[in-house]
């Protein structure tokens, strides 16, 4: 059966004249997504570039943009990687993947592997990682790259919704082998908490006090996160999450794993917002307990540092984006 292709007038384009680069996106790639608004740039969305590609570069050369950044790298990319570079623009792309996931995950080997070939060959000027510590290999290798970090994430208002009594914790990490869900559910248990996520979770006979609420938008996602007590993101492989920096954002403290560099600069801040045995339910749990205790602490010493390291991601993008 024929791949189905969704209309082309569903592409939005809106005017960028006067912009020295624009992102483009897959729309339901909520972290990537986040993250290409966060460089407060414009974000073309498109959900097929197969479909899209010809119409975002021709805006781009309508609109006189001279560099398109990819981010994530959705299918189609290499199409529109070719194009663009064809019609005499610059083309950056920007992985929010591990190497962990470039060796296990065959969707990020492939899509890694055509980065990397299509710098090789000129089409791609220079690749941005997100995750810290995997420009430096591919640069040794003698392929142009940069650590380009994300920036502070753009938080619309929010409002708190009623969760009942007890302990609220959320944690709305992806079910995949490297978000570690079993772990931070089975730490939840252990606090008699109830444990708030968005897709129902599987391979839990321990029966632990689960709320699911589904995929939300972007608001009502905010709404259920600035109303948790605490948030879990101890994920087993981390590239720059921003789920962490968006719940200290809206007041709420995060207990993440040490597998990126978020917070790692200020000590205080890494050890009281980390937990090194991600991998083991006790361990979580009582980082969980003590992290609620000194929420206050934690939380003016996370808005402090996102303040500094969006100093550092604006110098990091603008030497990226002119780069070329």
């Amino acid at each position: 059966m024929a791949l189905r292709r969704r209309s082309p007038d569903l592409l939005s384009l809106e005017p960028i004249v006067g912009w020295n680069a624009v992102n483009v996106c897959h729309p339901e790639w909520r972290g990537v997504r986040t993250a290409a608004h966060a460089t407060q740039h414009p974000v073309i969305e498109s959900a097929d570039l197969v479909v899209d590609a010809d119409r975002i570069v021709a805006h781009c050369v309508d609109q006189g943009v001279p560099v398109i950044v990819i981010q994530g790298w959705p299918n189609g990319a290499n199409l529109l990687a070719e194009q663009a570079r064809s019609a005499g623009l610059q083309v950056l792309a920007v992985s929010h993947s591990s190497m962990a996931q470039h060796t296990a995950e065959a969707g990020e080997a492939a899509a890694i592997g055509e980065m990397t070939a299509l710098t090789k060959a000129g089409v791609v000027s220079r690749l941005g990682f997100v995750k810290s510590g995997i420009a430096e290999v591919f640069e040794h290798a003698g392929i142009s790259a940069q650590h380009v970090p994300n920036r502070t994430p753009i938080i619309e208002e929010n409002t708190k919704i009623e969760l009942g009594e007890g302990i609220n914790i959320g944690v709305f990490a992806e079910p995949i082998w490297r978000k570690n869900l079993g772990t931070q559910l089975g730490a939840t248990s252990l606090l008699e908490a109830t444990a708030h996520v968005l897709v129902e979770p599987v391979g839990t006979p321990w029966k632990p006090m689960v709320r699911t609420h589904g995929l939300l938008e972007r608001s009502a996602f905010l709404d259920l996160l600035s109303s948790t007590d605490l948030n879990m993101y101890v994920s087993l492989s981390e590239c720059h999450p921003l789920t962490p920096i968006e719940s200290y954002l809206v007041g709420v403290p995060c207990l993440m794993s040490r597998t990126s560099d978020v917070f790692a600069s200020d000590p205080r801040l890494w050890e009281l917002t980390t937990v090194d045995r991600l991998d083991d339910p006790t361990a979580v749990a009582a980082r969980a307990e003590r992290l609620i205790d000194e929420k206050d602490l934690a939380t003016t010493l996370a808005h402090k540092w996102i303040a500094d390291n969006d100093d550092r991601a604006i110098a990091a993008w603008q030497g990226f984006i002119a780069s070329t």
